[in-house]
């Protein structure tokens, strides 16, 4: 058998190493349990407040009472009334305890309360109205929507954790004291199975793999090693390692030119959460070359891939490397949207601007004599997107001289050494042109925070945080340094 299908880890093992957990679909009601945050808006004129009886935003949180009748309304008394007026302009985000998915027919409804229940062509109370899976990250569900809401979940984010409900209300189309769309409740019909990371801003690893039709070695019509292919080895916390061991990595091996029906060589990726696309890359990619280092080019070792990414893992785009890949020229041969072993990738192409499967299919050069008659194609190690990173409204992005202006002056850089490293790493830091507070943090492959500094820094000088991992186990972390709403990462492999 050269084709594996639809095989994901075993639900205990997710939680391990994603914190999936395990359970089903459940179709039952849920509510939300927290105002994350409540921006009222104004009275149409944009001159006025809500009125106090209106403003309170714990009306939008629990269940709806789903009415739209006046059950004696008290000017300044919120308990005569059952809704949050947004105003014109204004917004509420709300969260649920537990995530909600997609399943038969309406999966979220929101409920506005107009009194006496008027058509729209009336009474035009409009929202737009987003979700999200860790209140960082958003994608718009509806726009313009009138007065109660019924919303299915779209492919790209299957399941979510938080709603954000922003007025769209026309001003013109209401009374000077008007306050906007009215959120009597939001509840969502399905309990989903997802488990949320206990920290969101660690790496989002693959979660499940699909469509792995391995190929063959260089010289032979022999299949990888039995243990190059276990496509389990794709999935889960990447090792970064290029140390000659136990395969810890999946090889797709050749295509063969005699079977132009199939494409061999390749495999398919699935994140259970949504890889959103931020400023500058989206996706780190590790590729396992035995004795790998930095001066190897591509001409040297022609060990390349292709990388479609997807929504629906029906319909793949051509994804693009990050211009801080430094992809060398010849990674390209014979297409776009390659890499020639590590590197990232940019999904800014991407239908929405997001993705949830990503397929590789090996385009290594069979024919270079770089490789011997054992070679099995690329190697995948594992692929990982970036975190929340809370700040910055929403936007994830890796800042340098390449994707940057420099005339900002909250840019700043960062650089690791020794990497890889025994016992202690320095965090170097070239610091802004204004003086900042920089937060240093290191996350193990679950987005545990496993260590953590500060150090305030004068403009235009240079700092240094030495860390101790001497205690950690051997394995690749992530190295954040977050400063005036910017955030820089590098990866860090302990031995």
């Amino acid at each position: 058998m050269k084709t594996l299908t639809n095989f994901r880890l075993p639900l205990a093992s997710m939680a391990v190493l994603l914190g999936i957990g395990s359970g089903s679909l459940i179709a039952q009601p849920l509510y939300p349990t927290t105002v994350v945050s409540y921006s009222p808006g104004t009275t149409a004129d944009g001159l006025g407040i809500i009125p106090d009886a209106r403003d309170d935003e714990n009306n939008a949180n629990g269940a709806p009472q789903q009415s739209d009748v006046n059950s004696g309304e008290i000017a300044g008394n919120s308990s005569t009334v059952n809704f949050t007026s947004l105003g014109f302009g204004g917004e509420i985000i709300l969260g649920f305890s537990q995530p909600f998915g997609r399943g038969e027919g309406v999966d979220l409804q929101i409920f506005e309360t107009s009194y006496d229940t008027p058509d729209c062509a009336s009474w035009q109370e409009f929202a737009d109205v987003y979700i999200s899976q860790d209140g960082c990250s958003w994608l718009q569900v509806i726009d313009n929507g009138c007065q109660n809401l019924n919303i299915e979940l779209p492919d790209a984010m299957p399941w979510a954790a938080f709603v954000k409900i922003v007025d769209a209300s026309p001003n013109a189309a209401f009374s000077a004291e008007a306050d906007g769309y009215d959120v009597d409740g939001v509840m969502a019909n399905y309990l989903s199975n997802i488990v949320p990371l206990a920290d969101l801003n660690g790496p989002r690893f693959a979660n499940a793999y699909s469509n792995y039709i391995v190929g063959t070695v260089k010289g032979s019509s022999n299949l990888p090693a039995l243990n190059r292919r276990d496509p389990n080895k794709a999935i889960g916390a990447t090792t970064g390692s290029d140390v000659n061991q136990t395969p810890m990595f999946v090889s797709l091996g050749f295509d063969k030119a005699s079977t132009a029906g199939v494409i061999e060589g390749q495999i398919t990726l699935e994140f259970f959460y949504t890889i959103i696309d931020r400023m500058g890359a989206d996706l780190e990619v590790f590729e396992t070359t035995f004795g790998d280092n930095i001066s190897r080019t591509c001409d040297n070792y022609p060990e390349v891939a292709e990388f479609w990414g997807s929504n629906d893992g029906v319909n793949f785009t051509l994804l693009a490397a990050d211009p801080s890949s430094n992809e060398p020229a010849d990674a390209y041969l014979g297409g776009s949207g390659r890499l020639c072993r590590d590197g990232k990738l940019d999904i800014s192409g991407m239908p929405g601007g997001t993705l949830r499967f990503i397929r590789v299919i090996d385009k290594s050069i069979k024919t270079s004599n770089k490789f011997p008659g054992s070679a099995d194609g690329y190697d995948v190690d594992g692929i990982f997107g970036y975190g929340c990173a809370g700040e910055n409204d929403g936007r994830y992005g890796l800042y340098d001289q390449n994707n940057f202006p420099n005339e900002d002056a909250g840019v700043y850089f960062m650089g690791l050494f020794p990497n890889p490293s025994n016992d202690r790493v320095n965090v170097n830091i070239e610091t802004a042109s204004t003086d900042q507070n920089y937060v240093v943090r290191m996350f193990d492959i679950t987005g545990r925070v496993v260590a953590q500094e500060s150090v305030n820094a004068s403009a235009n000088t240079s700092v240094n945080i030495e860390i101790s991992v001497a205690h950690l186990p051997a394995g690749v972390y992530t190295v954040s340094v977050d400063a005036n709403g910017y955030k820089t990462v590098e990866r860090l492999i302990k031995n």
